[in-house]
């Protein structure tokens, strides 16, 4: 067996820490034949402990793993040639082995984790319960046209059209579904009151929502925190974490009702929908394998200690290292825990890739009991998601990597430059399965998943390379590239590359304008935008260049030729100024413009770090940009008064939404919405998205939304949720 190397053991260990493993060299290649599992249905015996988790006949297991494979889109045993080639397992067996085999160079006295005991990872854990409020008032007789999404109201501010993405709210002009302190509300839009309302347990968090139709679906996360020693004083190796899909039926606005769900081993990413078919993105690290610890701090104690943790490792079964899920019913009620992925629907780069599970589930938010369609699984890491319609990539940046330069183990540290991001497709083009099809490593780190782009078949990515002054070489500035790639026999394939743009900067915005057209901005004391031609997958290239100060960190176009930019505005050193929106005109490729701009004052909006604040109405022209602003004179003043012993009252800082008015070019302020004061249901939390409905705009914030005429920005009323 190749041991790894020495970085790749360094990697793999940071990246136990830091929750993303990549880099390194693999074990043997797990092509042995043996039984192969697939996922039992609702009801079914529970896995037995049996490492192999065998339970069909070992022809029967070859069949199934030639037609899993051929699924999955993998050679079975085989690689592909490029650098991040995948190798798909023929069996449980195989499965384990590899897993056995890759710890197996790195367990110790203390476990996986060094001397840091367990690894903490963030989780995910929920469990559902139901709670419904009578409605107030009561419904017109008359059927009247259902509301026309992006006329009669805004959506969530989603990266490509026709693919939905996650988020605390949803409306479908009617009804506003929002969540907030671990419970679902449902508001009627007409009456503007709570109607519905379905409680979370408290160990829920971070919920997003997604909505069709009548049928909502709740992504719950929660847990995690370090790992509790059992019983027997052994210590998990990673913290619990928990995923739970909950679906909820509403019908009846006024009755949301749970109808079933899922909950699953692993760490929530993100999710996409595409005419009702959702796919949800998890990590998983190991469930099941806990490690002991010397008793005292002798050697011997260190030996006795090794030696038990690779006997644990030795006598580990399946089970300890994959996912698993159960099904729950509209009672919340669990069925049996089985195993989300089918042996044979796993793969593994042909590089070692550390011992999490990438799974990729595919349901119907309509389907009566919320059990996947298909999955399909690597042992990987994942960070960002991307869809199109037609491709889902999932991609990997070795964070384990970042934290080196600041982390020393044994006195050995990774080459910096050997940062790379780990890229792979998925084809989502049928709805009832999803399929890998190519992966691919490229130089460099990604911003998010704006930095990725598919069209046709055709992969676009955005990368910088380590900044000196992050551990990057001191002889190599960072520069920043756009590849591109196709997809072929089990890999990507490269076919083209823009290199060098904005060297000793990094990325700040990137933004696809159809297949043949990039925008990237790169910022350090300037913020230069270029403008890249990708019409020729082959030989793409930087057309146009515009440097002005400051940065957009949000790109949104606004017809063909013209893009808003947000952002903050900066001086010739790069000190920021204020929070900023321009308007760039890209109509010639070869001389891009900023054609005008307005700095709405010292401060930061929740867009600059995530595009689904942000909204643009056509229909009027408007712009909506939650804020945070304070006045730098406001907070001298206090200073002087309280160095002079007068009263110090606290200033306190602009909380609402800043609403901008583009005129063709020309951008401009309209006015604000403030919810800096404090009123009977206390201070009000900072606004997280806005909606349109009507001749009317919403705002979350917190547990309350406030309504305001879209014209005027007045006659605000206030909705609690609590």
């Amino acid at each position: 067996m190749r041991r790894p190397t020495t970085t790749a053991l360094i990697l793999a260990t940071a990246a136990l820490l830091a929750g993303a493993c990549t880099g390194g060299e693999g074990s043997d290649d797990p092509t042995s034949p043996g039984p192969s599992i697939s996922p039992a249905p609702a009801g079914s015996p529970a896995p037995t402990d049996d490492p192999t988790g065998s339970s069909t006949s070992d022809a029967q297991a070859a069949a199934d793993a030639v037609t899993a494979a051929a699924d999955f889109g993998v050679p079975v045993g085989s690689a592909g040639t490029g650098v991040a080639g995948l190798v798909a397992f023929d069996s449980c067996d195989a499965l384990r082995e590899h897993y056995v085999a890759g710890a197996s160079d790195l367990v110790g006295p203390y476990g996986l984790g060094g001397q840091f005991g367990g690894v903490m990872m963030e989780g995910d854990m929920m469990a559902s319960t139901e709670e419904s409020a009578a409605a107030e008032g009561g419904a017109d007789s008359a059927v009247a046209a259902a509301p026309v999404e992006g006329e009669d109201f805004s959506t969530t501010n989603v990266q490509e059209a026709g693919v939905d993405e996650p988020d605390v709210v949803k409306t479908d002009g009617e009804m506003i579904v929002t969540v907030t302190e671990g419970g679902l509300r449902v508001v009627d839009v007409a009456s503007a009151e709570v109607v519905g309302r379905l409680e979370l347990p408290e160990d829920a968090w971070n919920s997003e929502l997604l909505l069709s139709g009548d049928d909502l679906l709740v992504l719950s996360s929660g847990g995690g925190g370090r790992p509790v020693p059992t019983d027997t004083g052994r210590i998990p190796a990673f913290a619990p974490e928990r995923v739970t899909v909950t679906r909820v039926d509403l019908a009846d606005p006024a009755n949301p009702t749970v109808v079933g769900g899922l909950r699953l081993e692993g760490s929530y990413r993100s999710a996409r929908m595409v005419d009702g078919t959702v796919r949800l993105v998890m990590v998983s690290q190991p469930s099941g394998l806990s490690f002991v610890q010397p008793t005292d701090n002798g050697l011997s104690a260190e030996q006795d200690a090794e030696d038990e943790n690779r006997r644990i490792l030795a006598e580990s079964d399946l089970d300890d290292w994959v996912p698993h899920l159960q099904v729950l019913d509209s009672d919340g009620n669990a069925g049996d825990v089985r195993r989300v992925l089918d042996c044979t629907a796993v793969a593994r780069p042909d590089e070692f890739s550390g011992f999490s599970t990438l799974s990729v589930l595919t349901m119907d938010i309509a389907a009566e009991q919320m059990d996947p369609t298909s999955s399909a699984g690597l042992v990987a890491a994942g960070d960002t998601v991307y869809a199109s319609t037609d491709r889902l990539v999932v991609a990997t940046s070795p964070w384990g990597g970042w934290i080196m330069p600041f982390v020393e183990m044994g006195g050995l540290q990774p080459e910096q430059d050997e940062l790379t991001t780990d890229l792979h497709a998925f084809d989502i083009s049928d709805p009832s399965t999803t399929r890998w099809v190519g992966s691919a490593e490229v130089e460099g780190t990604i911003l998010n998943q704006f930095s990725l782009s598919e069209t046709d078949g055709v992969i676009r990515v955005a990368t910088t390379t380590q900044p000196t002054w992050w551990g990057g070489p001191e002889d190599t500035p960072s520069e920043s590239s756009l590849v591109v790639f196709t997809e072929g026999d089990g890999e990507l394939v490269e076919t083209g590359r823009v290199d060098g743009l904005g060297k000793t900067e990094r990325i700040y915005a990137v933004r696809y304008l159809g297949p043949d057209l990039a925008a990237i901005v790169t910022f350090r004391e300037t913020d230069p935008l270029y403008l890249v031609d990708t019409s020729d997958p082959t030989a793409p290239e930087v057309t146009g260049e515009l440097k002005i100060p400051g940065f957009s960190s949000y790109l949104h176009p606004v017809g063909e030729d013209r893009l808003v930019g947000i952002g903050q505005d900066a001086d010739e050193q790069g000190r920021t100024q204020g929070l900023q929106a321009s308007v760039f005109d890209v109509s010639d490729v070869s001389d891009p413009q900023r054609v005008s701009q307005v700095v709405v004052g010292e401060g930061y909006s929740p867009v600059e770090s995530d595009h689904r604040a942000f909204l643009h109405w056509p229909a009027t022209g408007q712009v909506v940009l939650p804020a945070e602003l304070w006045e730098p004179d406001a907070w001298e003043d206090f200073e002087e008064e309280c160095s002079d012993g007068g009263e110090c009252i606290e200033p306190k800082p602009f909380i609402g939404a800043v609403v901008l008015g583009l005129d063709g070019a020309d951008i401009s302020e309209q006015g604000r919405v403030s919810l800096s004061e404090e009123d009977e249901q206390g201070w009000w939390g900072s606004v997280q998205r806005s909606i349109v409905i009507g001749d009317d705009l919403w705002l979350v914030a917190g547990d309350r939304l406030a309504r305001v005429d879209l014209a005027g920005l007045d006659d605000r009323l206030v909705v609690p949720l609590r």
